[in-house]
């Protein structure tokens, strides 16, 4: 659903693909590119915030955008890493 949303934001070339392996953002020694650059990140996860936020079953649920981009290396690999950390950090708080 936020890749979806994020999508109805962005510009053709610039959406991402809705599936589990897509990877977010282009990182130092990895061969495969993702489609965005910081700012599409950031907006990324800012769609992702807003819709955890406004959605009756996930408002609650713990998403700090600053912290994820500290972790960026390992909550951003793509975007089931992404889901994976978000679950991970809920299931500690």
């Amino acid at each position: 659903m936020a890749v979806e949303e994020y999508n109805a934001m962005q510009e053709e070339d610039e959406q991402l693909e809705p599936r589990p392996d897509e990877v977010l953002f282009s990182r130092a020694g990895f061969t495969k590119e993702g489609k965005l650059d910081s700012m599409g990140l950031v907006n990324f996860l800012v769609t992702l915030d807003e819709l955890l936020d406004n959605e009756e079953e996930t408002v609650g649920i713990w998403f700090d955008i600053s912290e994820v981009l500290e972790n960026k290396e390992t909550a951003l690999k793509d975007i089931n890493t992404l889901a994976d950390y978000i679950v991970a950090k809920n299931k500690k708080t």
